[in-house]
């Protein structure tokens, strides 16, 4: 009696999470076999690898020539910007927000035109703490909020280039 409680309440839970939308966060949306031709300026930088990395692991495949492919995706530009949110008592910087920033283009056979494909923008944002006298564990801190708004980013931009593709 007591197990089958704990199962009916179990299954009402399971029930009741996936009626109000809630989804568990994954590794992405399934690219399976989408020829995408990758531009960018530095296919040797930290994001453009990590996007690669990520395009074929979803199932993408890289094709070298824009004939061969079902989307282009030209990376525009990024950056990050830093900002100083607050300031110490001697006016030096005490709480960083770090701005991760990325342009791009999409292109599929069906969007060609004569005019440029729009440029799109995707942004990120963290913020942190800044204590002086721990600059070097500072560094590799903000190394690694750059790091996860990369992942961030990408991901999202899996999402909508798994959904330009299945439309």
């Amino acid at each position: 009696m007591k197990q089958l409680n704990l199962s009916l309440l179990l299954m009402i839970a399971v029930i009741g999470l996936s009626a109000c939308g809630f989804q568990l966060r994954g590794q992405g949306a399934e690219l399976s076999n989408t020829k995408v031709w990758l531009i960018s300026q530095d296919m040797n930088a930290n994001f453009e690898r990590r996007l690669q990395q990520r395009l074929a692991y979803q199932g993408a495949e890289l094709v070298a020539q824009p004939e061969q492919s079902e989307l282009q995706l030209a990376i525009v530009n990024y950056g990050v910007e830093r900002r100083t949110v607050a300031r110490d008592s001697l006016g030096r910087a005490a709480e960083l927000e770090l701005i991760f920033s990325l342009e791009y283009q999409m292109l599929t056979p069906e969007m060609v035109t004569e005019q440029e494909p729009e440029t799109q923008r995707m942004t990120s944002r963290r913020e942190f703490a800044y204590e002086r006298n721990l600059e070097s564990g500072q560094e590799r801190e903000q190394q690694r909020l750059i790091a996860d708004m990369h992942e961030e980013v990408i991901g999202r931009l899996l999402l909508q280039i798994a959904g330009t593709v299945s439309r």
